[in-house]
């Protein structure tokens, strides 16, 4: 019998110990949405950070890295190495992705668009500071600029929220 009682009373602070650190092992709300956050900004860092790492590379159309690029293949390559997105290859398919933003309120790694809104023939990736880098020309290559009057975007999209 005092086995048996030694038994229940085992099982029982047993079963408060396991309760009590799975309420600890709760992540707080409020931290998990920060470590979002985090992630977010942190992937935001990776693209204009790998986006500038391509300036000066060769600008070939319909290449998508990583020794040559065309403009929306170095967006598509940017964003797969530095934040695990897929984007489609053509300028046209990246302009439907993400959420329209206003120039006067970009994020490193935004992209920019040239053109008309829904069909844009150029994309950069915007880099902070209110520069860009993008596949100018062929003759130009891969270069980081600063946003212009004189070359302004008619569009912005932000891909990480």
């Amino acid at each position: 019998m005092s086995f048996r009682r030694n038994l229940v009373k085992f099982a029982a602070v047993l079963s408060v110990f396991f309760t009590g650190i799975s309420f600890i092992n709760v992540p707080n709300q409020t931290q998990a949405v920060h470590a979002a956050e985090q992630s977010t900004t942190e992937k935001r860092e990776a693209v204009a950070g790998l986006a500038k790492k391509q300036v000066g590379k060769r600008y070939v159309y319909g290449a998508t890295g990583p020794s040559a690029f065309d403009c929306s293949g170095l967006a598509q390559y940017v964003y797969k190495k530095a934040a695990k997105k897929t984007l489609p290859r053509t300028t046209y398919g990246q302009v439907t992705k993400g959420k329209k933003v206003s120039l006067s309120h970009l994020k490193k790694g935004d992209l920019l668009f040239w053109g008309s809104a829904s069909a844009p023939y150029h994309v950069g990736i915007y880099v902070g500071d209110g520069q860009y880098v993008h596949a100018a020309t062929p003759s130009q290559g891969v270069r980081k600029q600063a946003i212009s009057a004189y070359f302004y975007p008619s569009a912005a999209k932000r891909v990480l929220n």
